[in-house]
């Protein structure tokens, strides 16, 4: 008798609902991104869509942000960007470039008012070419 209740009382604990077994995202791939006092360049420049790491060093003789931006249909649109970076300095920055396109990684305005955002760096920005959406990152050891 008392077996018979274990059955019923273990078979009790499952869940009609079916698991979703979906799949996870990409695994992020790492970009590096150096500032000086001229440009940005970002290594490699062309990436499938997915979630990016950006490894940052800032190599210019000030402080600066970084800014990473869209160029959608609607204009552009700011993603993420990291608060100011001192020179010599590092940052990481992680962005999801769900959508296949150009985007900009480029100096952020430092300041809030208009006229300064308004007022060029002279720091030309990097241009980053998204391709098609990545593979899942089921099949790979190592990722949670």
């Amino acid at each position: 008798m008392l077996a018979l209740a274990a059955t019923v009382t273990v078979s009790a604990c499952g869940s009609s609902k079916h698991f979703a077994n979906l799949p996870r995202p990409a695994a992020p791939v790492n970009l590096t991104v150096y500032i000086n006092d001229q440009r940005v360049s970002v290594s490699p420049s062309s990436v499938g869509a997915g979630p990016v790491l950006f490894i940052i060093t800032n190599q210019a003789s000030n402080a600066e942000s970084l800014d990473v931006t869209s160029s959608g249909g609607s204009g552009s649109q700011s993603l993420a960007d990291t608060g100011p970076i001192s020179p010599q300095g590092t940052a990481q920055l992680t962005v999801n470039l769900k959508s296949p396109g150009d985007y900009t990684v480029g100096i952020a305005p430092n300041s809030s008012t208009e006229a300064a955002a308004a007022t060029p760096t002279g720091i030309q920005p990097a241009l980053i070419k998204v391709g098609s959406p990545r593979q899942s990152s089921n099949n790979e050891v190592g990722q949670p």
